[in-house]
């Protein structure tokens, strides 16, 4: 319980050897505070723990670790600025006679770490320099280097491409083999499915109960049978509702040659009303076009033109005062200030405009009632708009993103996988809300790597690689699969978007 919240109520579970468990439920539903009892994070009320035949209750959280029960966090807990072994080891780094580090010692332990759980890594390598499944890879082997028999993964696939996400499932199935097992957190039905085949190993929460699945769930478990346990009904599909008028055919944005990092001579179109998908591999110039936009990036050549007028974007602030939101793939570092509310999170992008009253000084009632038509309209999981937004579920603390770039009335709104963690019900609540931005006028720039959300979003797909625009495709029908096949295809020359 969390004052008069439970957020738990009579849970059990049993997770047998060499097995992968997953764990599924709405933003707020408790999985996270139930990994937190098990890894000792929490103290639970009242219920006992047992591991390997011994309860473990009332042991801290080192005493857990030791015994054998480790998590691997949402996002890749690593030191970027030390190398592969240091990583692995770090903690339980080998000293010497005079207590200093016995390097040599450190990366024949590292090497034969990385080689029995085969991952082809130099130990010497800066993790900084590393792609994100090496590093979300190096943080399950440090789990298992420290003696982990369970091991707790919470969101590992996040801002992962589908073949990065193969790749890890790969190696999570391999080490499953040799009898570690795993507790898998994940809002992706079709992840869990694929992990945990089995209905016996799949535990769905809803407001921090179990919900027990019936024969037909259990002989024929589905992404629409777990869809409707964890939500509590059906949840339907989002699909793309055009615009009830094409806006005369107005342009909202073009780019004109946009270059800079990791972009070469860009150039598109977006109507107004238009949501376009953008795809690409990292670095192929899709995320690049969205951060320079936004003034993240800074480009070198090339113009941008908002409603037929050319601006100037160096900076967020030039963006934001030309009608341009960005909503960013990392909410902990560019999304939400955590230690602030979420009234004050949610009025961010609007302190100068919509929440200046008397004398242009802020307006605190304004900047309340703001807030809670935020919290209202995005269902968000509050006690309270003064809750401090560190306190809330990572799906809550996303909707507390997207409310705040919502609230600014934007003309352009630039998605980077705005529906990252968080579950399907929320999500398709997220999706129906930009389709209903779209039929006032408001343009989108879509990026996700969830293929099958993109296409049932999108008007038209542009396709990115070295930085180019490589393909357009209007959105006819076009299936996940094809999506894949053009991007990995690199197709077509570079060219414009009429």
């Amino acid at each position: 319980s969390f004052g008069m919240t439970k957020a738990l109520t009579d849970v059990s579970l049993q997770i047998p050897r060499g097995t992968v468990h997953s764990l599924v439920g709405k933003n707020g539903a408790g999985k996270s505070t139930l990994v937190n009892v098990i890894s000792g994070v929490r103290r639970q009320d009242t219920g006992k723990i047992w591991f390997e035949g011994e309860e473990i209750s009332r042991r801290s959280i080192y005493e857990r670790q030791k015994s054998g029960i480790r998590m691997v966090t949402q996002h890749a807990n690593v030191i970027p600025y030390m190398n592969v072994a240091e990583n692995i080891a770090v903690g339980m780094w080998p000293t010497g006679r005079i207590g200093l580090i016995d390097r040599k010692e450190l990366e024949k332990q590292a090497t034969q770490a990385l080689e029995e759980y085969r991952l082809d890594v130099d130990p010497k390598s800066m993790l900084a320099n590393l792609d994100p499944v090496i590093q979300r890879k190096v943080n399950i082997i440090r789990a298992l280097f420290g003696g982990g028999k369970i091991v707790i993964l919470d969101e590992p696939t996040t801002s992962l491409t589908s073949a990065d996400r193969d790749n890890l499932f790969e190696f999570v199935n391999r080490l499953k083999r040799t009898g570690v097992s795993f507790i898998f957190i994940s809002h992706y039905l079709d992840e869990v499915l694929k992990l945990s085949p089995d209905p016996e190993n799949i535990t769905v929460i809803r407001d921090g109960t179990i919900v027990s699945m019936d024969e037909e769930a259990k002989n024929d478990l589905s992404g629409a049978h777990l869809a409707h346990l964890l939500a509590g009904e059906n949840v339907a599909l989002t699909k793309r509702m055009k615009p009830n008028t094409d806006f005369d055919g107005a342009y909202r944005l073009t780019c004109e040659d946009l270059t800079g990092s990791h972009l070469e001579k860009a150039t598109l179109r977006v109507k107004k009303g238009e949501i376009v998908g953008l795809v690409g591999f990292p670095h192929s110039g899709a995320q690049e076009l969205c951060r320079t936009l936004y003034g993240l990036s800074k480009s070198s050549c090339g113009n941008i033109v908002i409603d037929g007028k050319r601006v100037r974007i160096r900076s967020a602030r030039d963006a934001l005062a030309n009608g341009i939101v960005y909503v960013s793939n990392d909410r902990h570092k560019e999304g939400v200030v955590e230690m602030h509310s979420v009234r004050e999170n949610v009025g961010l992008s609007v302190l100068s405009t919509k929440l200046r009253g008397k004398n242009r000084l802020l307006s605190n009632v304004k900047e309340k009632e703001l807030a809670n038509d935020m919290v209202n309209m995005l269902s968000i999981k509050v006690n309270s708009i003064e809750d401090r937004v560190l306190s809330l579920s990572g799906g809550n603390q996303q909707k507390v993103v997207v409310a705040k770039m919502i609230a600014s009335d934007p003309k352009l709104l630039i998605l980077h996988e705005p529906t990252i963690g968080i579950d399907i019900k929320s999500r398709e609540e997220i999706l129906l809300i930009v389709n209903e931005k779209t039929r006032s006028g408001v343009s989108v720039l879509y990026l996700t790597n969830d293929y099958e959300e993109l296409v049932r979003i999108s008007d038209r797909l542009v396709f990115f690689h070295d930085g180019r625009v490589t393909d357009i495709v209007e959105n006819e029908g076009i299936s996940a699969a094809e999506v894949i096949e053009i991007r990995d295809a690199k197709k077509g020359e570079a060219k414009n978007v009429q």
